[in-house]
């Protein structure tokens, strides 16, 4: 099954990453779209702005923290729920 998504992305910190993703997310909620969040790397605080945003908390989808089958696992799971 596919899912439409956007990955937003910069070349460091500070680039407006956060800022540009909570406001997409905050858009398509707004027009009525199902919308979840992921992130990916070891930040806190860029989940805790998705989360104020949609309600709902964001899952890390980084394969640093686990293997190939449980990241593609957590994508599928939150779709579901999403």
């Amino acid at each position: 099954m596919k899912y439409p998504r956007i990955v937003i992305a910069a070349t460091g910190s500070g680039n407006g990453k956060t800022t540009v993703t909570c406001s997409l997310l905050r858009a398509l909620q707004q027009r009525g779209v199902s919308v979840c969040s992921f992130k990916c790397g070891p930040d806190y605080i860029d989940p805790m702005f998705h989360k104020k945003v949609l309600g709902v908390p964001s899952k890390n989808l980084d394969t640093f923290f686990t293997d190939e089958k449980t990241t593609v696992q957590l994508f599928l799971d939150e779709r579901a729920d999403g």
